[in-house]
Order: C-alpha cells, then structure tokens, then sequence
C-alpha cells in the first residue's frame, strides 16, 4: 500500500487525501441521518445516489484545488530565487527569508570545505620539502657546503609559504563584506604605469618586454587598491607564462560608457575546457606545472574578486597556440551635464 502511495504524484496524493476527509464527512452525516431516518427510508430516497454524486465532484475539486496550490507555490519559489525578489505575501516572507539563509548557510559551507581542502594540499608541500630538506641536512651535518644549500633551499620554500599564506589573506580580505570599498574618479595611465612597474623585475629576469597603450587622460571609476590588486596579478600571471623575448602588452579604452583594460600574452593560450575555470581558487591548467613557476593558482581568482567589489567583470579569450587576452570592464566616467 505504501509502495503504491508512494508512487503518486503530489497532486493525486493531495487530492486523494482532500476527497477522503470529504468522504469521512459524508460518511457520518450519512450515519446521522441513517439513525435518525432508518436505513429502509434512506434506501428509498435518493440520498444515496445523491452523495455519491458530491463525492465524486469533491475529488473532482480537491484535485483542482491541488493542482493550483502547487502552481501557486511553484510561482512563489521561482520569485523567492530571484536574486532582487519581488514582493511576497506577508505570511511567506518569513518562510522566504529562512530559505535564503539555508541556501547562504549551505553555499558557505560548500565553499569552506573546499577552500579548507585546497589549502591544506597547498601548505603541506612546501612543509614537505622544508622537513625533507631539513632531514637531508642532518644526515650530511660534516659538509658546510651542503648546509648552506640546505638552508638556501629550505628558505626558499618557507617564502613560498609565506607568499602562500599572504596571497591567501589578501583573498579573504577581499571576499569579506567589511572591506570598504572607495570608488572614485582617477586617471586610469599613472596606475598602469605603476603597476607595470611592480612586475618589471620578473619582466626583466625572463627578458619580458611590457608595452602600455593608455590615453593620458582617460579616466575611470573605481577603488585604486583594489584596481591595482587585479592588474597586478593579471600582469604576474602573463608574464608567467610568455616566453623569453616575447612581449606583454597592455591596453585601455573607453567605449559606450565602460572602459576596458586588455592585458594580452603571447603564451601557449588556454584550451577551451579549462577558460571556465581559470578563475577558481587553486586552479591550474597544467597540474604538473613546476610550483615557482606555475604558482599555487590564486592570481586570477584574486584578480576576478576585485573586479567584481568594483561592479566590474573579468573575462578571457584565448586559443591554445595563441597567447590569452585578459580583459577588465569597468564604469567609465559619466559625462558631466551642461
């Protein structure tokens, strides 16, 4: 019985349980009259057929009915979803509030188990290096020579860690809705130009050249630090994977409103399958990628996260072969009123 139940959709179950309760109810009014009447006098009337007649058509309707309720809230949950919901019925808003909390709650949950994972694979291999180094060096504790390497390598590990730890941080800050964000009017150039030069030295250690091609005057709306954080990266993640005595360049312009900033590579591009996930936490395209030089996969996310607190986006296009363009869209100036 349950099986069979069970197999009914929502609506039959609904409708079945609303007729049933009307049966029970004719059931005693036809008990009550059958006590007061006699079964023979009921017998002759047309009581009987009467109430089976109203019996169907309260199955009739209770299956109506269902099937309303549940495209009523079917309509209320699409609207509870939207990101802006529109007004609901006082009684569910209560109810809507408590659903977006739970999705909240279970997204945050989601992301933490796996950022807890990613960087716990993230920090246990330069821990990994530093105690197997750290063993290597005892065992060949008679040789200055080989200390000094050993010491050399480990702390080259633990500025890798600590280069980790930082860049983690700066995510967190950025993720956090207590960062105050301070959109202003400025030049667009003198940021480029000092952003270029933050990553001039890993430019000119893997003879680099990095190009700009920005109007002087042309402005942009936005908060500094955070505009500098993803050109920043962006540029340190070009220069990364650009070949020696190749070029890095970078464009802005201004059209319709928004203005755009390219940072374009001549690397080995980024097939198809991985362009969607690029800006994820700890993403790497290639895997095997050595870690000073693939890094740990945060650049990109940390550039995606500040451009998103600006109201902006970013996106990339690329063809395997052919180098990537990075581009940032951000709110230009409005033009003043006269």
């Amino acid at each position: 019985m349950k099986a069979w139940w069970g197999h009914l959709s929502l609506r039959a179950r609904l409708a079945g349980g609303f007729g049933v309760m009307a049966a029970s109810a004719l059931i005693f009014l036809y008990a009550l009259q059958a006590r007061t009447l006699g079964l023979s006098r009921l017998a002759e009337g047309k009581l009987l057929p009467a109430m089976l007649a109203v019996l169907v058509a309260l199955f009739i309707g209770g299956w109506i009915v269902s099937g309303w309720c549940l495209e009523s809230v079917a309509r209320l949950g699409a609207r509870i979803a939207e990101k802006n919901p529109r007004p609901l019925p006082a009684e569910l808003e209560g109810l809507a509030l408590l659903r977006r909390e739970a999705q909240k709650h279970d997204r945050l949950m989601a992301e933490l188990r796996r950022f807890t994972a990613d960087a716990s694979h993230e920090l246990r291999t330069p821990l990994t290096a530093l105690r197997t180094v750290g063993e290597v060096a005892l065992r060949q504790s008679s040789d200055p020579a080989a200390l000094r390497d050993a010491i050399g390598a480990m702390l080259e590990e633990a500025q890798r860690m600590n280069s980790l730890i930082a860049q983690l941080l700066r995510l967190a800050r950025l993720e956090s809705d207590e960062l105050p964000v301070r959109i202003r009017t400025v030049h667009l150039r003198p940021h480029l130009v000092a952003a270029s030069d933050s990553v001039a030295v890993l430019a000119e250690e893997k003879s680099v050249r990095l190009t700009l091609d920005c109007a002087p005057n042309l402005e942009v709306a936005a908060d500094v630090t955070l505009l500098l954080h993803a050109v920043v990266n962006l540029l340190d993640n070009a220069i990364r994977h650009t070949p020696a005595d190749t070029e890095v360049a970078v464009t802005a312009r201004e059209q319709g409103g928004t203005v755009s900033i390219e940072v374009k590579d001549q690397g080995p591009g980024i097939a198809a399958e991985h362009q969607p996930r690029i800006f994820e936490r700890f993403y790497r395209v290639e895997a095997a990628r050595p870690r000073p030089e693939g890094g740990a996969g945060l650049g990109l996310c940390i550039a995606r996260t500040a451009i998103e607190r600006l109201g902006g986006r970013i996106s990339v296009a690329s063809e395997p072969g052919r180098g990537a363009t990075f581009r940032i869209e951000l709110p230009g100036v409005p033009a003043a009123v006269t």
